[in-house]
């Protein structure tokens, strides 16, 4: 495990990044404590304002940027931590959940049927990390637990017939899922990929699109495009080389994507990136 448990608060007067990072193995819960702010995971972006909980999965660039100023509370836990502990079926929802807020931001705001639940267990969390007295880490531990057992919980219960059929069409993509995620940077076969769920490519392609809500090429270029977005942000990597490493064919398509998918150039978002 190379990432802690930890916990902290920004906050910025006037326009300014509050917040940015990358981070291979937490996952984390982030806390709009005061004004209002853009907040950017990977290739989407949304509007948050006081109050509210975003979810940021792992193995994404993320940044809270604002114009008028504003506070910011993150909870960062390392995945291990928590998936030691679950149970398979506790594992698979989890699993869903995550693929499921990489392709849209999950924000919890006050109408939500947990953001109480929510909104206790960070209270909780950061008056123990301020305190740091004696266990102060396992009750942080504690609270995190308890966010990510009523985020489980709600997403488990709120599923309809459709939903629990999608979800089990995602476990059965896993494979396929995880193949991207892991070899992005190589040449990637929509016939490969339905060949380890034993498919055809049509079916898989069909199955895929209602699963995850983009067709396969779309959910390639997206990894893609996050992966060239960890290297522009985290490393000096020349952009020829990020283009290769994130497996588009040449520059001049991966500027194409790029720009299609961030709406910027790969130099001009990197001139921005703040980590």
């Amino acid at each position: 495990m190379t990432e802690k448990l930890d916990l902290e608060a920004r906050s910025a007067e006037g326009r300014e990044v509050i917040l940015s990072g990358y981070s291979a193995d937490c996952f984390l819960l982030l806390e709009m404590v005061r004004g209002s702010a853009t907040v950017s995971i990977g290739t989407e972006s949304v509007e948050c304002t006081d109050g509210d909980y975003v979810y940021v999965p792992q193995r994404l660039v993320y940044r809270v940027a604002s114009e008028n100023g504003a506070a910011v509370r993150m909870l960062k836990v390392p995945c291990e931590l928590v998936t030691a502990n679950m149970e398979k079926i506790d594992n698979e929802l989890f699993y869903m959940f995550y693929v499921q807020s990489r392709n849209r931001i999950s924000v919890f705001s006050a109408e939500h049927p947990i953001y109480e639940s929510l909104a206790y267990s960070m209270s909780e969390a950061y008056d123990e990390f301020v305190s740091k007295e004696i266990g102060y880490r396992l009750s942080v531990l504690s609270s995190a637990y308890l966010m990510i057992s009523a985020i489980l919980r709600h997403y488990s219960g709120s599923r309809d017939s459709l939903d629990r059929m999608l979800c089990h069409n995602v476990m059965r993509l896993r494979p396929a899922i995880d193949y991207i995620t892991e070899n992005c940077g190589d040449k990637i076969y929509v016939d490969t990929l339905s060949e380890m769920i034993e498919v055809s490519s049509d079916y898989f392609t069909k199955m895929f699109k209602e699963s995850i809500g983009k067709t396969p090429i779309d959910y390639i270029n997206t990894v893609r495009v996050n992966k060239a977005l960890e290297l522009l942000a985290v490393t000096d990597t020349p952009i020829n080389e990020i283009a290769e490493k994130s497996g588009f064919a040449n520059a001049n398509y991966f500027h194409k994507i790029f720009k299609q998918y961030m709406n910027t150039s790969p130099l001009a978002y990197r001139k921005s990136a703040v980590m």
